[in-house]
């Protein structure tokens, strides 16, 4: 069965100021950088082999996805897309605002937002959905490592709650590791695994970069 790697960016100017980031953007910092490169050696560690690389448009997505190519030089010549499905929900005129000043979960916002300018909950599920079917049908029954972003990540796990494998309760740290067992008759993807890269053990024997 064909496997989603679904993947959280790493840590950002706007996360560590806790300001809503939504569309717009910030850089990583640089815990943000030695996170994705966590993420790679946990790739290199357990042997994944994508036929297809996928990331949200969003500077903070592309640039860890760059960071897990450079240190698995064999992704380099993978198919990559720049996919508007994976990109962050909108969060209207509260994107680049404190957290604090958001009047609902910001992880699990509902509706509450399209007054405001922002995605509605149907929408963004249907786009994130959508997106990532469409990828792992180009993948023609192959891998996908896809990186998106920490509320429409929870969005789609919370969507595909009924075929989870293993405990959903878990936070979603900054280039957290999702794993999704996919079935292309149902269209359905089932959680297998939630990793958090910087937790104590995750890396435990991590190989080293491979060609």
């Amino acid at each position: 069965m064909a496997m989603l790697y679904l993947m959280r960016h790493g840590q950002t100017e706007f996360n560590v100021r806790k300001l809503v980031q939504g569309r717009c953007d910030a850089p990583l910092t640089e815990l943000g950088v030695e996170q994705a490169r966590r993420a790679a050696a946990w790739y290199r560690e357990h042997d994944v082999r994508p036929a297809r690389l996928a990331s949200s448009p969003l500077g903070r997505a592309h640039r860890t996805l760059d960071i897990v190519i450079e240190e698995n030089p064999g992704f380099a010549a993978l198919p990559r897309t720049d996919e508007d499905g994976l990109m962050e929900r909108c969060y209207g005129i509260y994107e680049g605002r404190p957290m604090s000043e958001f009047p609902v979960n910001p992880w699990e916002p509902g509706d509450a937002l399209v007054a405001e300018g922002g995605d509605s909950e149907e929408s963004a599920r249907a786009r994130m959905v959508g997106a990532l079917r469409r990828l792992m049908a180009e993948a023609d029954g192959g891998d996908v490592l896809a990186v998106a972003h920490g509320s429409i990540i929870t969005l789609f796990k919370t969507t595909m709650a009924a075929y989870a494998r293993c405990e959903q309760d878990v936070k979603l740290a900054n280039c957290c590791i999702l794993t999704f067992a996919y079935d292309p008759a149902t269209g359905t993807f089932a959680n297998t695994q939630i990793v958090n890269v910087a937790e104590p053990g995750a890396l435990e024997g991590a190989a080293q970069p491979r060609a």
